[in-house]
């Protein structure tokens, strides 16, 4: 494996470990935004093995669309998961008028951990 990659899942571990703690805290939200970054962290290191080199956020949502979900070499519901996720970052870290809580926070790391599984049993780990 790839220097980079491992690097990546490295960093997507690091980022479910640190929203758990987060979460059983009572920061939901702050859980909410670390949880994606694992899930972004993970798809980047998907990208990377296949040779996908992508940076911004939505390039990498788009590229693990078109290159894992479209043609069905990942399920797609992890797609679907990734979009969400950052939906859900963006209204924990911008949107002052709605609140992430902890249900929501609880299910996204039930999805965290999933998502996380997944790439790393694609990739080999």
């Amino acid at each position: 494996m790839k220097d980079e990659v491992c690097r990546y899942l490295n960093k997507a571990d690091h980022a479910m470990e640190v929203a758990e703690d987060l979460l059983g805290g009572g920061h939901a939200p702050d859980a909410a935004s670390k949880i994606y970054y694992a899930m972004y962290y993970a798809a980047q290191a998907l990208l990377k093995n296949e040779g996908i080199d992508v940076i911004k956020h939505s390039a990498v949502e788009a590229a693990f669309g078109y290159y894992f979900a479209k043609p069905g070499r990942i399920d797609p519901k992890f797609h679907k998961m990734l979009i969400n996720a950052r939906k859900i970052r963006e209204i924990a870290d911008y949107d002052i008028d709605e609140e992430i809580v902890e249900p929501v926070a609880s299910l996204k790391i039930d999805e965290g951990k999933a998502f996380l599984s997944a790439m790393k049993k694609f990739i080999g780990v």
